[in-house]
């Protein structure tokens, strides 16, 4: 009975060993990527990025011609767009003829920043979110830093009925490659890790 009560006590010890020994070969592995970590800082990213916001190409209260159609600068056709969708108004300048200025509608309230460059205020419309991962390739590892290049396609969330008016896409060319690009382009953000999350390290392009 101690013979057997001896090899038992041997064999648990064995065993131990070869668990502390697994134990010191995973220590210096990384620990596997959370790729939802990498989305949520991608979205982070984009919910402040004005990647679906428009200019308005001349500042609130600024006189312009009242044939402000056909001007070039500031861009008349825009402005039309604008009236069009519904998100300013025109008016008369006090003591000028033949002058107007714009001013932001009730509407346009609701989706006026006052952030958009290079002219004026502009607007927004819904934000991009992550839609599907097409890649997620590694392009640095050292110590504990990581990075990787996040590839994928975007949907647009919450966005107004005005984002897909034909003059809107129109005269904002740029803005309509975003919105018709839903679903289907891609789009490529780097992000990196010190080990204590993740964070966009390089503006967002389109890929090729």
């Amino acid at each position: 009975m101690q013979k057997n009560m001896s090899k038992l006590a041997l064999v648990a010890a064995v065993a131990a060993i070869g668990l502390v020994g697994c134990g010191k070969a995973t220590d210096g592995e990384k620990a596997p990527v959370n790729q939802q970590e990498l989305i949520n800082s991608v979205n982070s990213y984009l919910s402040t990025a004005e990647k679906t916001c428009i200019p308005v190409p001349v500042r609130f209260g600024e006189p312009v011609d009242e044939k402000y159609e056909a001007l070039t600068e500031p861009n008349g056709a825009q402005l039309s767009a604008l009236v069009k969708a519904g998100l300013v108004q025109v008016g008369p300048v006090e003591g000028e003829a033949g002058k107007v200025q714009f001013t932001v509608t009730e509407e346009g309230t609701n989706y006026y920043t006052g952030l958009t460059e290079p002219a004026g205020p502009g607007f927004c419309s819904g934000t991009l979110e992550v839609d599907k991962v097409a890649e997620d390739k590694v392009a640095e590892e050292k110590g504990d830093y990581r990075r990787h290049a996040l590839t994928y396609t975007y949907k647009v969330a919450n966005a107004a009925a005005w984002q897909t008016q034909a003059d809107i896409l129109a005269q904002y060319p740029k803005f309509a490659e975003v919105v018709n690009g839903a679903g289907t382009a891609k789009m490529t953000t780097e992000v990196e890790s010190r080990g204590r999350g993740w964070n966009v390290v390089e503006q967002t392009e389109f890929a090729n």
